[in-house]
């Protein structure tokens, strides 16, 4: 279960991506959170995901629930923060991606990556990756893999 240090990680995290509007405030309970990410239905890679703010090229706050390994990526102009709310992964950062595709711009994914580094990502962990750098959920520790990622522009 969500608590509630998970909804001011929310908050800090996405003033740490980019200077929201005053005027704009964004909250979400943890229980209704964690009921609509479980009510979604997974895509083809395992994958289902809610935006809690607004996904600008400045910044962007997602909750993800994940039963699948996913595709490599790299995002030319936005870094990465990972905090882990449930589950574990085998995360992979740095090297290259293979079978590289530019699936729009600034953003490239791929089949896996060759080389990188492997952290091994458990409940509470968080981990930065900058822009630029590759990135890859490797293998999925369990039933399933909870996180927010909140992405914030390259300056």
């Amino acid at each position: 279960m969500y608590s509630l240090r998970l909804v001011a990680l929310v908050v800090a995290l996405s003033f740490f991506a980019s200077a929201q509007e005053a005027s704009k405030v964004v909250y979400h309970p943890a229980k209704q959170m964690d009921a609509n990410l479980h009510k979604l239905p997974l895509n083809e890679i395992g994958e289902a995901e809610i935006n809690l703010i607004e996904r600008t090229a400045e910044h962007a706050a997602i909750l993800v629930r994940r039963t699948q390994p996913g595709k490599a990526e790299v995002h030319d102009h936005q870094g990465d923060v990972f905090y882990v709310i449930d589950g574990g992964c085998e995360f992979v950062t740095g090297g290259t991606v293979v079978e590289a595709t530019q699936e729009s711009p600034g953003e490239t994914r791929g089949k896996n990556i060759s080389g990188g580094e492997e952290h091994r990502l458990a409940k509470g962990d968080v981990i930065r990756v900058p822009a630029g750098v590759p990135h890859w959920v490797k293998k999925i520790e369990g039933k399933e893999f909870v996180y927010l990622v909140v992405k914030y522009a390259k300056k």
